[in-house]
């Protein structure tokens, strides 16, 4: 975990070409985010650093290059995460993965593609990279503390005797704190506009069970193109607990009622989501709320309600909302959940929608819920609503009985 301009491309070019020099016959493989990245951070450089045991021209095209061994020849290749398909099923007996914090789909690219071409060749990894918040880069830097096969280490910036100490403490006073921080210090903070800033991971992130006695609730940001996101709610007195989380693109709403119906938990009491989910698609003449009626999935929603209004009421559970440490993508989308870059001489970034992105889903679904609550009918007891209400209307209208 390095600052800019440590020199970890330097490091991990050095890695690479000492690898392959000393085991012959072996594939070693650099990963960067995108292809272009790979291009632009480390292929100039391994090729000039490789010239002298070149065998052959690089493949420019395919970013390949070999090199000779003592007793043969090596290969080492570069590759982005979008074409990172094209290893899977792989041998690979050395691996260099870079800017880790900016890989996206990391449970898939590491667990279902990389991991399994190390297993057979026992092959070491290098991941570098400087934080971007509390993510899977932050989940690798404490493996240690779990796994002894696991070993981490932090630079700064002002580690690398190349850089002059006094340009470092001249961005140190033009930046922000946190930016410093995370950028030059390799610290793990929050994002300089997350949304949800005051939520304490430390504190809030933790171990939590179903509890059987305790009412479900369930919230929904519908997506077409996008994922879908649906979250699984405990309210506990004051407390909100996130108890499972999901999301899935290119499914249909059959798909969703049978995870849904596949959790263990009791029969959901309320269910709240986006008010877009209303809306009747052309082809079917139904809404997404209303297929998911047929299924007895009565979902809530309170329209004329505008983002940065519905992030505002968010704020105020915040302290109140706690999250089970299975639910690292949940937790990741609730950190990383961002605002864009503040705009020179903006007062009031509150007043700003957060960037669209694959973290933006599960929170929409969290502000849906915190809105709906707040109306009143979501934080009271069955008891006191059937003072209110009709037992048939709390169902038929509001999703709610008292299973």
């Amino acid at each position: 975990m390095c600052g800019r301009r440590f020199g970890k491309t330097t490091l991990s070019v050095r890695e690479m070409l000492d690898f392959a020099f000393h085991h012959p016959h072996t594939k070693v493989v650099y990963l960067a985010p995108t292809i272009k990245q790979a291009r632009d951070i480390c292929w100039r450089q391994i090729c000039q650093e490789a010239r002298p045991v070149l065998v052959g021209a690089p493949n420019e095209t395919r970013l390949e290059l070999t090199i000779r061994t003592r007793s043969g020849t090596s290969e080492i290749w570069l590759r982005g995460t979008e074409n990172v398909e094209s290893l899977r099923g792989q041998r690979i007996d050395f691996l260099v993965v870079d800017e880790v914090a900016s890989i996206r789909d990391w449970r898939i690219v590491w667990g279902e593609v990389l991991r399994p071409t190390l297993t057979d060749t026992k092959g070491p990894v290098i991941f570098i990279g400087t934080p971007k918040g509390y993510d899977h880069f932050h989940d690798l830097y404490r493996m240690e503390d779990m796994d002894t096969d696991y070993k981490s280490f932090h630079f700064t910036t002002y580690d690398n005797p190349f850089i002059p100490a006094d340009e470092i403490d001249k961005a140190k006073r033009e930046i922000d704190t946190d930016t410093f921080n995370q950028e030059y210090m390799a610290k793990f903070v929050k994002f300089a506009g997350a949304v949800y800033k005051e939520w304490d991971i430390e504190k809030q992130y933790k171990e939590i069970e179903y509890g059987p006695h305790l009412p479900v609730h369930l919230s929904f940001d519908f997506g077409v193109n996008d994922p879908t996101a649906i979250i699984w709610i405990q309210p506990n007195g004051k407390e909100y607990r996130i108890i499972d989380y999901y999301e899935s693109s290119d499914a249909n709403i059959d798909h969703f009622v049978q995870v849904i119906r596949s959790k263990p938990y009791r029969t959901p009491a309320l269910c709240t989501g986006d008010p877009a989910g209303n809306a009747r698609a052309i082809v079917t003449g139904t809404s997404p709320i209303e297929e998911y009626s047929k299924h007895q999935i009565n979902i809530r929603t309170k329209a004329g309600v505008t983002i940065p209004e519905q992030i505002r009421l968010t704020h105020r559970y915040m302290p109140s909302l706690f999250v089970s440490r299975r639910l690292e993508r949940f937790r990741d989308c609730l950190i990383n959940y961002r605002y864009p870059d503040k705009s020179t001489g903006l007062v009031n970034q509150s007043n700003e929608i957060p960037i669209h992105d694959e973290y933006s889903h599960a929170m929409r679904a969290l502000e849906y819920y915190f809105t709906n609550v707040d109306s009143g009918v979501g934080s009271q007891t069955y008891e006191q609503l059937l003072a209110k209400f009709p037992r048939q209307e709390l169902f038929d209208k509001y999703g709610i009985s008292n299973l």
